[in-house]
């Protein structure tokens, strides 16, 4: 008969360790990659992916790709071959990895339609990152057939749940009328929301703190640490984007116009974060 103390003995033996698991895969692999100390994070990563976690898989993946400088050389194909591990086990961030992968076309050949088919599967489970991925490839026509109304569709989806580069992507379709009518305001209102994530003050020193960081490298030694602030680094690039295409259009429009765009940026953010 399972008593109380063996119910409480077999929770703590269980969730103790997968808590201890967790702290030894953030000492033991993250805090690695955030010391920059590349070699040492490879191999200790290594034992975590061997074990089956995802996220090391995909971390070692992107370190084999990633890393920079020094004497490290990289090599593609552990980088794939780790990465799809971690996909294929249904590990969202590494789907949308491959999908990045196909469609750069470093790591692999570049394959547009495996890159719409990654971006479908983290896009199923609502992966902001790869609904923008897939408006994009609408768009352009990249391994589909260009579907401006379908892109504009994604676009919105992600937008409208505070996406960063899908909200440039709403403002682009309607100043473009790619998908929808052309419409300046609405153009102006979705390129303000995005811009206003971040003062510009703000994102021009954080912009000065990374170039001299880039500057301060010692490349003597291999580079990693920036592997952990891909997200953060691409909402930045789109950051900056909305901004220099919000002042842009703004050389295009009346003041009345301005303040309709204004207004309308208030409204949209009630919207979304209600």
């Amino acid at each position: 008969m399972l008593t109380l103390r063996n119910l409480m003995i077999f929770f703590l033996i269980t969730f103790g360790m997968s808590i201890h698991a967790e702290l030894d895969f953030q000492s033991g692999c993250k805090d690695l990659i955030k010391n920059n100390q590349c070699i040492a994070a490879i191999e200790a990563c290594t034992v975590f992916a061997n074990q089956g976690n995802p996220e090391a898989q995909t971390l070692l993946g992107f370190l084999y790709s990633g890393t920079r400088h020094g004497d490290f050389r990289k090599n593609y194909k552990k980088s794939f071959t780790w990465i799809s591990m971690a996909a294929e086990q249904d590990y969202t961030k590494a789907q949308l990895a491959m999908a990045e992968m196909y469609k750069g076309g470093e790591v692999v050949p570049e394959n547009a339609r495996k890159a719409k088919v990654w971006y479908e599967k983290a896009a199923e489970k609502g992966n902001l990152d790869a609904i923008n991925g897939l408006a994009r490839l609408y768009r352009y026509g990249v391994g589909v057939r260009k579907d401006h109304e379908q892109a504009f569709a994604l676009y919105q989806q992600a937008a409208l749940k505070n996406h960063l580069a899908s909200q440039v992507g709403m403002g682009l379709s309607y100043r473009d009328a790619k998908g929808v009518k052309k419409n300046l305001v609405k153009a102006y209102a979705w390129l303000s929301l995005a811009s206003d994530n971040m003062e510009d003050r703000a994102f021009k020193d954080i912009q000065k703190h990374y170039k001299q960081e880039r500057e301060d490298q010692d490349k003597t030694v291999p580079q990693c640490k920036f592997i952990l602030k891909y997200d953060e680094i691409s909402n930045l690039f789109a950051l900056g984007y909305a901004k220099r295409e919000l002042l842009a259009l703004k050389q295009k429009m009346s003041l009345k116009q301005i303040k309709k765009g204004k207004n309308l940026a208030v409204q949209l953010r009630q919207e979304i974060n209600q």
